[in-house]
């Protein structure tokens, strides 16, 4: 195969996280995201929401200590509890970014400058791989190339593989994975393993970065109890939703500093935290 005599030049766009915002920290917040503490009122209520989380299925965990999990390694690295479980995942095991995760973190850390994506042709227009460079705020910069014959000589261009079924974006995502392996392990926390290898995990990336055949079993280990889906009343708000919306810490401070437990505190928190960002302009 030729090198590359023509090159097409894309800029990652923003579209490729745009099906969902990520709730990050503050701006001064974000600049540290690698250090981002943990009180004992967000740990407290990582563990509360994470047995919710489990009993209502929304998401692909299989216990509370799961989900726990997947909550405590997204917030230490910027993201609100709620989209921790967009963008961490578990596969066989594994804790990791998806592919659309660690660039939504790229796009939003304020470390990283400029990102610049190739899509590599050869003199007849054939694709033949793409390059990646990212640039820091304090002038760093490193580019990454794989292309098709990179995945020849690595063993990955197998018959009936999705190496074989979707070149482009297998070698996109690799790309932008080595790079950030280099550039920015201290905003992915270096939990690019998916982008990087996924044929390891039995998965592939589709164009947005989502991580897809990966089939994830839940086992229902322990039952629930009906009276405690039923006698109780329904909120009108949950907890779940109010971290859909607002940070941990914005909770906690419209409560006093505590969770709240009860629907009336849910309830008289919602409107706080409505209030607020009516008076703030939100």
């Amino acid at each position: 195969m030729k090198n590359t005599n023509q090159i097409t030049t894309l800029e990652v766009q923003d579209s490729l996280i745009k099906d969902r915002e990520i709730t990050t920290a503050s701006q001064a917040e974000s600049a540290l995201m690698s250090t981002r503490e943990m009180s004992m009122g967000v740990w407290h209520m990582i563990n509360t929401v994470a047995n919710d989380v489990y009993r209502s299925r929304l998401f692909p965990v299989s216990s509370p200590q799961q989900a726990a999990a997947i909550m405590l390694k997204g917030y230490e690295i910027g993201l609100g509890l709620m989209a921790s479980f967009e963008f961490v995942q578990v596969v066989k095991g594994h804790v990791g970014l998806s592919p659309k995760g660690a660039l939504a973190l790229l796009h939003n850390s304020p470390r990283i400058t400029k990102i610049k994506l190739t899509r590599l042709t050869d003199d007849k227009h054939k694709f033949i791989g793409y390059e990646c460079t990212m640039t820091r705020d304090n002038g760093f910069s490193h580019t990454e190339r794989w292309t098709l014959d990179n995945a020849v000589i690595a063993g990955l261009m197998k018959p009936d593989s999705n190496w074989e079924k979707y070149p482009e974006n297998m070698c996109k995502w690799r790309a932008i994975g080595f790079c950030a392996d280099i550039a920015a392990p201290d905003v992915t926390a270096g939990m690019v393993d998916f982008m990087i290898r996924p044929e390891q995990f039995g998965v592939r990336i589709d164009d947005e970065g989502n991580i897809i055949e990966g089939e994830q079993r839940i086992v229902v280990t322990s039952e629930i109890v009906q009276d405690e889906l039923y006698n109780e009343k329904t909120p009108t708000v949950t907890l779940a939703e109010l971290l859909d919306q607002y940070s941990a810490e914005e909770i906690l401070k419209a409560n006093g500093g505590t969770i709240p437990g009860t629907n009336e505190e849910l309830e008289r928190v919602a409107n706080q935290l409505i209030k607020e960002s009516q008076e703030n302009g939100y």
